[in-house]
């Protein structure tokens, strides 16, 4: 008797694994098949939540090479007019400032696409501004003109 009580908890065991094993396929195969590419808005959220936590790699990195190119050659020229004693890198010149007391933007909206460009607003208790975004190698990155022009 005990001999089969086993046998048919391990045949229960088997079944329930494969019953599992079934669902989980289903649910990555399901998963893979909803889910979208990101838009430039999500970019531009990324961008916001990484300012908001003050990580400045990951604000680096959601600007375009151009940018990113010009942040660097930025930190060159301030390295040069410090006498070398400073070694400044593309992230030094990336600023975060306090944001626990700014409230979070209200409405981030993809306002025009066209191709690998587009433009985001963004409207929040301190006013409104439209960024433009470019994909670039399948992802959308921040396109901001006037960024690291300042040294």
């Amino acid at each position: 008797m005990a001999l089969a009580l086993t046998s048919r908890r391990r045949a229960l065991a088997a079944g329930a694994s494969a019953l599992a094993a079934i669902a989980l396929a289903v649910a990555v195969v399901g998963r893979g098949c909803r889910v979208g590419e990101a838009g430039p808005e999500a970019a531009v959220r990324a961008f916001v939540q990484a300012a908001r936590a003050g990580d400045r790699q990951a604000l680096f990195d959601l600007l375009t090479p151009d940018i990113q190119r010009r942040l660097e050659e930025q930190a060159q020229k301030a390295t040069r007019l410090v006498g070398a004693s400073v070694r400044y890198r593309a992230l030094d010149l990336i600023s975060v400032g306090n944001a626990d007391d700014q409230p979070a933007p209200s409405e981030i909206e993809v306002v025009t696409e066209a191709g690998d460009r587009a433009t985001v607003q963004i409207d929040g208790p301190g006013g409104s501004a439209q960024i433009p975004v470019v994909k670039i190698d399948g992802s959308w990155r921040l396109d901001l003109p006037g960024y690291g022009n300042d040294l």
